[in-house]
């Protein structure tokens, strides 16, 4: 270290250093003197040089420019000669019109040609705005301030170097504003810095643009907003003049946007009437981050969806600058392997191409009308099921209709995790679906879809949880313009089969609109049906059962819309069974027609054979807490007696059997019953009228009547009585009968019959029992004359009661006499 210092001090003691020395100070003084000489020179030239700036400047506009200063920068810009211009200004002709300034600026750096000077001439280098404002403006009336250049008159001269060429220009703190009220537009940014080297060219020239700027507006439509709104951009652009083309290209790669890069080609046209722009984009960018750098009319859209992973897309953006209205712009985009998020729904493994292009047809304009959203090979899956659109648009952005073609294939069960598996679950069969579809789109949701195609199901292994019941089944469900078809589906659980297939009429219409004008009308076939079994399996219902959400939350107008839809459509069942059984009724050939409306059951028209009759029937089924109000109208017409009252079981009563009483019966009745989900009638519910008809009766081994026969007919066969018909009215209420008075006339024996009859406790009928042998009035032909001789003789009253374990109890009495008892 030591001998390098000692090195130091010899070599400074050379003739070398001396010479050097010399050399550095004679630098220095000139170069002092001459900046000295600059200074004195524009100290006493400083009115000379601002008259020939400022004349130099209104010689090339039309116009105003005004300078309140002009000061000397030292060392600045050396070898050059940099003049400051304070607060400059520059106004067109029109100024007093729109009242807009072309450039405001607080401080213009212009370095200037020192031999130039020397010369007599200003010969501009670079010049540097600070803190400057340009203001391009185009009122509604079409009044601009951007003809503020004089256009120069041509001539074979050539142009010197000093007239025609800037060779740097630096921006620093410098706000661009273009405006153009009659066609909607607004650019305005603020130019943190830029800075350009200009290399000339016979035919133009061309620059490296270093910019830092922050875009406050790039509206092509001041109604819809701005694209890159508060969007930094950063980087370089290699910029190309060419005076034969009369355009200026740009192109740049990795500029920076925001927190995205971007490789950007465009070119710009000069024209004065029809200056064209052509703007090409590419990027690799996450779906929401290009949502922030459109306008707020495609924000709104976009920003609805979201594609997880960086996507690879392009945009195209070809107009008039001068023209009313966006310009043409196409985004192309590519996706592959993504994962597709939308208010309804995931869809992963996204692939998929799209479009979104303003001028839809030619000559319709770019506008929203004509614009449209185009998607090519979507492939993906939902929940795992995978799905498949080869072709789809979304047309007229302002009343958005979406068609195209969806198909998947995939095993039913994937159904458990869209829908849930609290009610049904899918443990086996196939689902196709092959749709075309035209839906309209109102803020962004599904609204009025029209479907046509099929979806079809087949060997479905179903379990219904509630009643722990599996069945298999096919479902094919056909959408049309004219209707939603219900074809092929088939149910079996133990013996109950049935067959359904069905239509709903303008489906695709009343969905949404007006459900309640919906009818389903579905028709039921089947070879048997136990049909307690059946309802009772449609109705069950746990109240204990926790409602579990969907994993896929509905929003409230789709919950809406269910509510609706379940609560106000209409359903047509059109039964027909070839046998059913309900309770320990047996019937064939049924033919129900039941109609479903606001959770209420209306059976139109009922008609079953059994017990050798038919009968018919009309009922209203009106749900009352857990159980349902009946109101029914029936008629009976030649069932037999027995098997009819075996089918009922005896209705509860206990004091004679069904083979007791043989016959056909014929009835009308008015009745109101209480029922059960599952189909049973609520004991002592019944109330109204019955209206009967018995032909070719007999009472066969009849307890009540064989005790009286033991006393007062000992020498009759009481054991089979036989009459013919028999007619007369009951009022049902409850457990109770009121028995319209009514004769019985037969062979063996004639009683009248009248009063209360109990299925519980209450029975008071009265019996008048004529002792006389009827066996030889029945040979009397005149029915007046025969029913003259009915009471002749003997007369017994007797009572009918309650008695023990159901039983009657028979006494001798009359209601009568029991009302005149009661009485007193």
């Amino acid at each position: 270290m030591s001998r390098l210092i000692q090195n130091g001090k010899m070599f400074f003691k050379t003739k070398t250093f001396r010479i050097i020395k010399i050399f550095l100070i004679s630098l220095l003084s000139f170069l002092l003197v001459l900046f000295i000489g600059l200074r004195i020179y524009f100290e006493q030239n400083k009115a000379n040089i601002m008259t020939n700036i400022n004349q130099k400047i209104n010689d090339n506009i039309s116009g105003h420019a005004s300078i309140g200063d002009v000061g000397y920068k030292f060392l600045i810009g050396f070898p050059n000669f940099t003049v400051v211009l304070k607060n400059v200004e520059l106004q067109d002709s029109l100024y007093a019109i729109h009242k807009r300034s072309v450039l405001k600026a607080g401080e213009i750096e212009v370095r200037l040609n020192v031999f130039g000077l020397l010369h007599k001439t200003v010969e501009i280098d670079k010049i540097v705005l600070i803190d400057t404002k340009i203001d391009l403006f185009k009122d509604k009336n079409g009044v601009s301030n951007s003809n503020i250049l004089k256009s120069k008159p041509k001539t074979n001269k050539p142009k010197s170097k000093a007239d025609t060429e800037i060779n740097e220009v630096d921006f620093k703190n410098v706000v661009f504003i273009s405006q153009n009220v009659q066609r909607n537009k607004l650019f305005h940014f603020e130019v943190a810095s830029l800075k350009s080297r200009i290399n000339y060219t016979d035919d133009g020239w061309n620059t490296n643009l270093f910019l830092d700027v922050f875009a406050k507006s790039m509206a092509f439509s001041t109604k819809k907003g701005s694209f890159i709104k508060d969007k930094r951009v950063k980087g370089k652009l290699e910029v190309q003049f060419s005076k034969s083309k009369n355009k200026i290209d740009v192109l740049t790669e990795n500029l920076g946007i925001g927190d995205d890069d971007f490789d950007i080609k465009a070119s710009f046209g000069l024209e004065k009437e029809h200056p064209i722009m052509n703007i090409n984009i590419k990027t690799h960018i996450l779906w929401l981050n290009a949502a922030h750098l459109l306008d707020p009319h495609l924000f709104k859209i976009l920003n609805h969806f979201n594609i997880t992973k960086p996507l690879d897309a392009q945009c195209s953006i070809i107009g008039d600058m001068n023209a009313e209205g966006d310009p043409e712009i196409i985004v192309d985009a590519q996706i592959k392997d993504n994962v597709l998020v939308s208010p309804d729904a995931t869809v992963t493994d996204c692939n998929f191409s799209a479009r979104y292009i303003n001028n839809f047809k030619n000559g319709l304009g770019n506008n929203d009308i004509n614009s449209a959203v185009i998607v090519k090979n979507f492939s993906g899956k939902y929940e795992g099921i995978p799905i498949s659109i080869p072709d789809a648009a979304i047309n007229n952005l302002e009343k958005p209709i979406a068609t195209g073609d969806i198909h998947t294939q995939f095993d039913v069960d994937r159904l458990g995790k869209i829908f849930g598996e609290d009610v049904f679950k899918f443990t086996s069969g196939k689902a196709k679906v092959d749709f075309k579809f035209n839906v309209d789109i109102v803020a962004l949701r599904i609204s009025k879809p029209k479907f046509t195609g099929k979806v079809d199901i087949k060997n479905a292994n179903m379990l219904y949880k509630p009643k722990n019941l599996t069945f298999e089944t096919n479902i094919l469900l056909d959408f049309t313009d004219e209707a939603l078809f219900i074809r092929n589906i088939k149910y079996q659980r133990d013996k109950n089969i049935a067959f359904l297939d069905g239509r709903i009429d303008n489906f695709l219409n009343l969905y949404y609109d007006n459900p309640e004008n919906m009818i389903a009308v579905l028709n039921i076939k089947s070879p048997f049906m136990d049909v307690k079994k059946m309802m009772g399996t449609l109705a069950y219902k746990d109240k204990n059962a926790a409602v579990k959400e969907p994993k896929k939350a509905a929003t409230k107008a789709d919950a809406k819309k269910r509510i609706a839809l379940v609560q106000k459509c209409q359903v047509v069942l059109n039964l027909n069974l070839d046998k059913m059984v309900y309770s320990n009724l047996t019937a064939q050939n049924a033919k129900i027609i039941i109609v479903a409306k606001n959770r209420q059951f209306f059976i139109k028209e009922g008609a079953i054979e059994t017990c050798g009759g038919k009968i018919t029937f009309a009922s209203q089924l009106i749900p009352q807490g857990n159980l349902f109000d009946v109101k029914t109208n029936v008629n009976i017409a030649m069932v037999n007696i027995p098997q009819f009252l075996t089918s009922f079981k005896n209705f509860g009563i206990k004091s004679f059997e069904p083979k007791n009483l043989k016959g056909n019966l014929s009835a009308k009745a008015d009745l109101s019953i209480k029922m059960t989900p599952d189909g049973d009638l609520v004991e002592d519910s019944a109330r109204g009228n019955l209206e009967y008809n018995i032909k070719n009766g007999s009472l066969t081994d009849f307890k009540p009547i064989m005790k009286i026969g033991k006393f007062a007919f000992p020498n009759r066969n009481v054991k089979n009585i036989v009459f013919n018909d028999l007619s007369g009215q009951l009022n049902i209420n409850g457990s109770l009968v009121n028995v319209d008075y009514f004769k019985v006339s037969s062979n063996v024996l004639n009683f009248d019959v009248g009063g209360i009859y109990s299925f519980k406790k209450g029975t008071k009928l009265g019996l008048v029992i004529p002792l006389r042998n009827p066996e030889d009035d029945l040979k009397i032909k005149d029915k007046k004359e025969r029913e003259a001789k009915r009471y002749k003789g003997i007369v017994v009253r007797l009572l009918v009661v309650d008695g023990k374990d159901g039983e009657m109890k028979i006494k001798f009495g009359s209601l009568s006499d029991d009302k005149k008892t009661s009485k007193t």
